[in-house]
């Protein structure tokens, strides 16, 4: 191979779809961000990292030059029930259960759920594959209630990071509101109390809980407010 030929090789970009890798290049993103700003990210944040997979993020590496890109949907749930009133679900926390240790917890920062695309996914689409996800519900039976509807607002989010010369991170965020039910929650059986699951409650009344995932079971608390 001559200069130019090895000089075009090493500048080959590369499509990691590896997961120890993407888990990797995140961790290290998670570590350097502390570093830099002293503090770290926001709870939901790391969350959001770490739960990356081939599937709903890219990772590019160009000269030993890594760029990590990901979509996601940042939304809030409203329900509003004939006789309940309606409330706003704020999240208060994200527990994944470990079938040795039990339930790992951390706090989730600020009051709206977050959730990874898909690469290339819509993220009209991808709200109703999270909220099928979510409650374990079909969603043309979800959406086919008058009281639950998905809004994906136009507006997005270009989150870019230059953190080192060979670290960079995208994110592309949407913003969405999901109306539905208390009821409709309860009927999908997605909804608990949290000392249901063994989980600490905290605040007046208790905490309820979203419990998805069959393989893996992750758990999100919210507080109820009253709108």
């Amino acid at each position: 191979m001559d200069t130019s030929e090895h000089t075009q090789h090493r500048q080959s970009p590369l499509i990691v779809r590896d997961q120890q890798l993407i888990t990797a290049c995140a961790l290290d993103i998670i570590r350097t961000v502390e570093q830099q700003r002293g503090q770290p990210l926001q709870p939901r944040d790391r969350m959001a990292l770490k739960l990356l997979t081939p599937k709903n993020s890219a990772l590019l590496v160009k000269n030993q030059h890594r760029h990590l890109g990901c979509k996601q949907v940042s939304f809030e749930i409203l329900t509003d029930d004939i006789g309940l009133g309606a409330y706003r679900l704020t999240p208060k926390g994200v527990h994944v259960l470990n079938q040795e240790s039990g339930w790992w917890s951390d706090q989730y920062g600020i009051g709206r759920f977050l959730w990874n695309l898909y690469l290339k996914e819509d993220p009209d689409q991808g709200m109703q594959r999270v909220l099928e996800q979510l409650f374990k519900m079909e969603t043309a039976g979800f959406l086919g209630n008058m009281k639950t509807q998905i809004h994906v607002k136009p507006k997005e989010h270009t989150i870019r990071g230059d953190l080192r010369p060979d670290l960079n991170l995208y994110i592309r965020r949407h913003e969405g509101t999901v109306e539905t039910t208390l009821r409709r929650l309860h009927k999908a059986k997605a909804l608990f109390k949290a000392k249901e699951l063994g989980l600490e409650s905290h605040g007046p009344g208790g905490r309820l809980v979203l419990l998805f995932g069959k393989n893996k079971r992750y758990a999100i608390s919210f507080a109820v407010e009253r709108l």
